[in-house]
Parts: structure tokens; sequence; C-alpha cells
């Protein structure tokens, strides 16, 4: 019964309230994956023109930039004079603003997010009906090369939708919209033994063909299987996201779960960049929303080999981010997949991977839980440019912020005293600036436990 609802009416509701045309793109995706090269290119020029041109009209950070960088929309005329635009980067992003946003911001339907857990403090993102619309259609397409249905029952492991609190109004709307739409949400932030021994009752009675979620939580299931020597016999197929899946994470969870594990990469502010299909050779490109490029120190582009991944979101137009450097490392091939998808392959991710922090109940969290906390408290990146959480006894951390940070005494004690709903012990303490490993790389979350 679930099945048919989420079929016929959940999904279909869901576009009708929140203004997003997602099972149309869906549809439209399924065949557009086929077209070939030269189709593709000339539907992202398409959007590409139509988005810088409006960028440039109505975004005060690109009215300004394109002046000073004299880029004219009418000069975009193959998607190679995207490199005429500079890239914008996530310290840009901080800086700018309110400055990023549409003038025109009524016309749409705006929905306030932020970046994830893997860039420190967190930044405000708003994303309109259309981005949203083929963010998700080309996640249920995904779904597809899962041999899934996006309306068959799925289990999905997530951020909490807040942390601190959530209103009976809230959970409300949140367990109605799981009925209807055939979906079982757990948080990843309480993965408690005893709370994992709720959860796989509540999957064991529900069958789903499907358990998506960060990579963690994933591994704290499949740790609990093997414990209690349970098998999941519905499913069809297992999702990772958040944290770099690596090899032996593949294989573990292959061999625990019987199935094949699926990866995808994206980011808070753009999202739906990649997709895995069944043949298991990288991650497709999801060329309909997003021009990716794959950058050398130098700002030049490179194939089958490794550097910073830039993505244009070629579909929201409320808070244009062109040229955006994720600030995460991939290679993009120039093989072709035999799946029949004619799309790209990104077959290596890099940069993801961050450690975990140990709560006091003793579940594992990664650094989404420090940066939705944050979020709650309206503790942003104009507040709070960087952070660092360390530990090396479980349940306690120190929380490193560098002394240029605007937090007042009373914000202080609000993040402290919130921490302290989850830590035995939070040392809140300044430094003058925040240590980076060997490498040389910036961690913001660093174990020692």
């Amino acid at each position: 019964m679930r099945r048919f609802i989420a079929k016929n009416i959940g999904f279909y509701l869901q576009d009708k309230i929140k203004g997003t045309q997602t099972i149309d793109t869906y549809k439209f995706l399924q065949s557009s994956q086929y077209w070939d090269q030269k189709l593709i290119e000339e539907y992202q020029l398409k959007k590409l023109k139509k988005l810088v041109k409006y960028a440039g009209e109505n975004v005060p950070y690109y009215f300004d930039l394109f002046k000073a960088h004299n880029v004219n929309f009418k000069e975009i005329k193959s998607l190679n004079d995207i490199q005429k635009i500079p890239v914008l980067t996530k310290d840009i992003m901080r800086e700018q603003g309110d400055s990023l946003l549409s003038i025109e911001q009524s016309k749409f339907k705006i929905k306030r997010g932020k970046t994830g857990g893997t860039t420190g403090a967190p930044v405000k993102v708003f994303k309109d009906e259309y981005n949203r619309s083929f963010t998700w259609g080309s996640y249920y397409r995904w779904f597809d090369w899962m041999d899934v249905n996006y309306y068959d029952k799925i289990v999905t492991f997530w951020g909490a939708r807040t942390v601190l609190s959530s209103s009976f109004k809230s959970k409300l709307i949140t367990n109605l919209q799981q009925y209807l739409q055939n979906d079982i949400s757990f948080s990843s932030f309480e993965l408690t033994e005893s709370k994992l021994e709720e959860i796989v009752n509540v999957i064991l009675r529900n069958k789903p063909v499907l358990i998506k979620g960060y990579l963690s939580a994933l591994i704290d299931l499949a740790n609990f299987l093997v414990k209690k020597k349970l098998k999941l016999d519905s499913l069809k197929a297992i999702s990772s996201t958040t944290e770099t899946l690596l090899p032996h994470n593949r294989k573990y969870l292959e061999q625990v779960f019987g199935v094949p594990v699926f990866d995808q990469y994206g980011c808070g502010e753009v999202s739906a960049i990649s997709y895995e299909c069944s043949e298991h050779n990288g991650l497709h490109i999801n060329q309909e929303h997003v021009i990716c490029e794959i950058l050398d120190s130098k700002g030049q582009s490179l194939t089958n080999q490794s550097g910073r991944i830039v993505a244009t979101d070629l579909d929201n137009f409320v808070m244009p981010l062109i040229r955006f450097d994720t600030g995460d490392l991939g290679v993009i091939s120039d093989k072709k997949c035999n799946c029949g998808v004619n799309q790209p392959l990104m077959t290596s991710i890099e940069g993801r991977a961050i450690d975990t922090i140990i709560l006091k109940n003793g579940a594992k969290v990664h650094g989404v839980f420090f940066t939705d906390v944050l979020f709650e408290l309206n503790i942003l990146s104009i507040k709070l440019q960087r952070f660092q959480i360390y530990q090396n006894i479980p349940g306690e951390i120190e929380f490193r912020i560098e002394k240029g940070s605007k937090l007042n005494e009373e914000e202080e004690k609000k993040l402290k005293k919130a921490m302290l709903r989850f830590l035995n012990k939070v040392n809140l303490i300044r430094m003058e600036k925040l240590p980076v490993s060997k490498s040389g790389k910036f961690k913001y979350i660093v174990s020692e436990v």
C-alpha cells in the first residue's frame, strides 16, 4: 500500500507543495542520459548562456565580477568560454555573503540550507525549485541504475533535521512525508548499541530494498549485523555518501549486506555531481545539471589526471554558483562506460575522508554533527571562519577556535552548553592559528582515540 501511495500520490504531492517538477525532470533525464556528447554539450551551453546572462544582470557579486574581468554573456559561445569567469572559492562565498543572491529572490520558491560537514563553519546556501528538481530528478534516475524504484521501501541514515531540538509540528511533517514517500529515516548521530537494535528490528519488519546514508553509519550497522549474526534478505543495493568510500569499506559492506554498494558525489553548494552505475567503473557526471572541470594548480584543465574539482550548477538562479571550487580532488576519465549511459566518468574522488568523534553515549559522529549544531545556534561563517574539534578521550573534546573569531562570550557559553548535552567535557580554547596535518592540509576533525 505504501509503495502504491508513494508512486501515485506522495512524490506528486511533494512537487505540488514545493513548486518543483521532480518527476517530470526524472522522466526527461531517463532519456537524456543516452544522448550523444554533441547534444549534451549543446544542452549545457544553452543553460550556461542563460545562467551567465541572468547572474550578470541580477546578482551583485557577478555584476561586479563580470565588469572587472570584461565578461559578456554574448561572448560565451562554447563550453570552454566558461574559463573566462574566475573560480569561486569557499572563502569568497564567506566574504560575499548575500551579494551572491539574486535581487529577484521573491520570484523563486527558495530552500535555505547550509554547506555540509567537511569544510568547517557552515555557510548559508539558497536553492530554487528548478535546482531542486534537477537534483532530485537525477537522484531518482540513479535509483534506476541500482535496479531500485524511487517509490520502493527505502531506509535512510542521515543527519537529523535538527540536532538540538525538534518541534512537534516538525516531527509530524517529517513522519507524514516519510510515510507518503515510503521512506524510513534514522539519525546517524545516535547509533548506540540499543538504538541499533531498535533500528534493525524496524528494518527486518519493513524489508527495504535499499539502505542509504553516511558511510560511517552504514559501517556501524554492518558491525552490529555481524555481531548479532543477522542477515537482511530484502536488499538490492546499499548507497553511501559524505565520507570517501575506500576499497576496503566497499568490500566489507558488500560482504556483510550481500548486495552491491553504489557511491555518489556531491556537495552542499552544488549537489548531485556524479553517481556510480552498475558497472562500478567510476561515477557518471550529471551533465544535465552541472559542468564539471578538473583543474591543476595553474587553473588549466586536466583529463585522466588528479586535480581540483570545480563545478558549475546550471540550475540555481537564486544563488548562482559558477565555477565553484569544491575543495576536493578528483579525476575525470576519457574512457566510456559499458552501461550505455553516455556521460563521462569521474574515476577518483579524494579529499572527503574525515575522522569521527565519539560522544558520551558511545555514538560516533562525523563533522556534519558539529556544523548542524553551529547552524542551529546561528553561528555561521561570518562569526566563525574556522574551527577544529580535537579528541583523544571518548566523550571529551577540545573545541578549538582561531583568535580572529568574532564569537562573543555569550555565544561561546551557548555553544559549550549545547555541546555538553552530548559530551562529558568540552574545552573551548582559542588559538593563534589552528594546526594543520603533516601533509599541510587543514583537518577540522582530528581524532586520536
